[in-house]
């Protein structure tokens, strides 16, 4: 009769170790087919961006009509060649974080900073994405790498990586430009389990 139970108790636990594992799978499964499907739908954002007729914010820019992706304008492109990512920049508007978890599941968006380009340091953030979309890939950096950011206007500037670090979620140096006369960029994206973030900045080649 002991015996009985305990295969009972034992079949019991087993059936609900494979039900969790089977909705664990589940969800990695389609977690990592969202994320295929926004890598498809960014691309060709990107890929419509690079087919706009920049002539027509020659001289005044925003006289084009803004191209969107999901609801959000496109203010410009980032391109790190070393880790084969492009991404559309998302104009969100209010930084605050609640606002921003939408969006930064769809794209990098702007942080901080003026516009893509301009003098001064543009923050842009990411998540880090265990598949390697999105900033996922960013720890592969090095001091030298190579960032590329194009404009409104289709024009592209190289910015080299000259320092990386981690710091806390709250430190907000990180936003202040090293020199207001150079063009500065500087990547964010969450590392320790989100305990801290992961800091790439780089500046005007």
């Amino acid at each position: 009769m002991k015996n009985n139970i305990e295969l009972k108790i034992y079949k019991a636990i087993f059936y609900m170790l494979l039900i969790a594992a089977i909705v664990v799978i589940g969800m990695i499964i389609f977690k990592y087919g969202s994320n295929q499907k926004n890598e498809i739908e960014s691309q060709e954002a990107v890929a419509a961006f690079s087919n706009l007729d920049f002539s027509k914010n020659e001289g005044e820019s925003g006289s084009q009509k803004q191209l969107q992706y999901k609801g959000y304008d496109i203010i410009g492109i980032v391109k790190i060649p070393k880790i084969n990512i492009e991404y559309p920049i998302l104009e969100i508007g209010d930084i605050d974080p609640e606002n921003a978890k939408k969006p930064m599941k769809l794209s990098i968006i702007k942080y901080w900073g003026e516009k893509v380009n301009d003098y001064g340091n543009l923050s842009i953030a990411g998540h880090n994405n265990k598949d390697g979309t999105m900033f996922g890939k960013t720890k592969k950096l090095e001091i030298g790498d190579i960032v590329e950011l194009t404009d409104l206007t289709g024009q592209t500037i190289k910015y080299s990586i000259y320092d990386i670090f981690v710091t806390d979620p709250n430190d907000v140096n990180i936003l202040l430009p090293k020199d207001e006369k150079i063009r500065e960029v500087t990547l964010i994206t969450c590392t320790n389990g989100n305990k801290a973030r992961l800091i790439l900045k780089a500046k005007e080649m």
